[in-house]
């Protein structure tokens, strides 16, 4: 059975990337907008995706924007070395489309509740099934883009990973991500704000980074989902 993929986001130093790669993560998340404390500048995100770029069986190095302009997007992309593009903004699905023509796409979708399970599909759907996109299902938290720490609706995104190849991000813990992995059988999880220092937005904590890999990587994923 395939191991779910594990993503770290938010990563701003070497330090912190070196143990989420030697902790077994797949992606590392290096955030390209200012008003996250977890924001990073291009010559900092140079520096990480070069040194992972050096490790053997490294994690991918993943770039997050916010409503930008395809343009500034792959320009950071070239500057950076970034292997894929997360665009965690307002992005229609035809920007998308045209991103993923550049690299390959994680779009993060966040449910606004109540919601029903039909709706749910059908906000993700038209998005999930591009070419070179992966949907990233993401909590909702009114004025924010992600990194909130809240969780989202584990059934509907279990209904969903059965369709389409799914990361489960929002409110995973080194705690609860193999509950998480078991109940939604994701293709790959998400953390950010899970795994930082108490208080310290945008501090990531060694120590939680190597509990949160270890633990999901322990549950036997069952889904059987393609390479990205």
């Amino acid at each position: 059975m395939p191991k779910v993929k594990v993503k770290i986001c938010g990563v701003k130093t070497l330090e912190a990337a070196q143990v989420a790669a030697q902790s077994g993560a797949s992606l590392v998340g290096l955030v390209f907008y200012p008003p996250s404390p977890r924001y990073l500048t291009v010559q900092m995100a140079h520096e990480i995706s070069s040194v992972l770029l050096q490790m053997r069986d490294a994690p991918k190095s993943v770039g997050l924007f916010v409503n930008v302009s395809v343009a500034e997007m792959v320009e950071t992309a070239e500057k950076c070395g970034l292997a894929y593009l997360q665009l965690s903004g307002d992005e229609t699905v035809e920007i998308c489309r045209v991103v993923a023509q550049e690299r390959p796409v994680i779009k993060s979708i966040r449910l606004k509740p109540p919601l029903t399970l039909d709706d749910a599909l059908a906000t993700v759907a038209p998005y999930a099934e591009l070419d070179n996109v992966t949907v990233l299902l993401d909590a909702y938290k009114s004025g924010f883009y992600g990194g909130t720490g809240e969780r989202g609706d584990w059934e509907i995104a279990r209904e969903i990973a059965r369709f389409w190849r799914l990361i489960l991000a929002g409110g995973l813990t080194p705690e609860n991500v193999a509950q998480a992995v078991a109940a939604v059988q994701p293709w790959g999880v998400d953390v950010s704000s899970g795994v930082e220092m108490d208080d310290q937005p945008g501090i990531k904590d060694l120590e939680k980074i190597r509990k949160f890999a270890k633990h999901a990587l322990s549950v036997q994923n069952k889904i059987n989902n393609s390479t990205f």
